[in-house]
């Protein structure tokens, strides 16, 4: 865990990071939870002259287990982390879209939506509705 005391325009903030994986930041800002989503992650430069500008660098983040709701088997949608199934927004048969809400998961008192990550049909549903799952572990089968 690490916290950071910032002042953003004349406005003071205590940001305490639970959890990094490689989709999403677990971040407490002034004692409030947020599940911040990570779309992308760019490695930039300092530029050559300080305009004004303070820079923060951090060193990059050890190798983790891919957080990512798909596993190797490109149709499986797994569990980024542990927690419980809320509720299930889709039937075995039915057409989704990529970026479509699959299920609902709570974990650390957070509701997470769990997407499609591909467009299919919905061949299995692994888990019920009130299931506690582990990180990993495959909730719907696509193809």
């Amino acid at each position: 865990m690490k916290e950071y005391k910032l002042n953003i325009n004349d406005n003071s903030y205590t940001v305490i990071i639970k959890d990094v994986t490689d989709d999403a930041v677990l971040a407490e800002v002034n004692g409030k939870k947020y599940v911040v989503h990570i779309d992308t992650i760019a490695n930039i430069s300092p530029p050559m002259e300080n305009q004004g500008t303070t820079l923060l660098t951090a060193a990059s983040p050890s190798p983790r287990p891919s957080s990512s709701p798909m596993t190797a088997n490109s149709g499986t949608i797994v569990t980024p982390i542990p927690g419980q199934i809320i509720s299930i927004s889709v039937s075995r048969g039915e057409k989704i879209r990529c970026g479509q809400k699959l299920l609902i998961l709570e974990a650390m008192k957070l509701e997470n939506s769990i997407t499609a990550t591909m467009d299919g049909t919905v061949s299995e549903i692994l888990v019920a509705e009130g299931d506690v799952v582990n990180q990993g572990q495959p909730l719907i089968v696509l193809v």
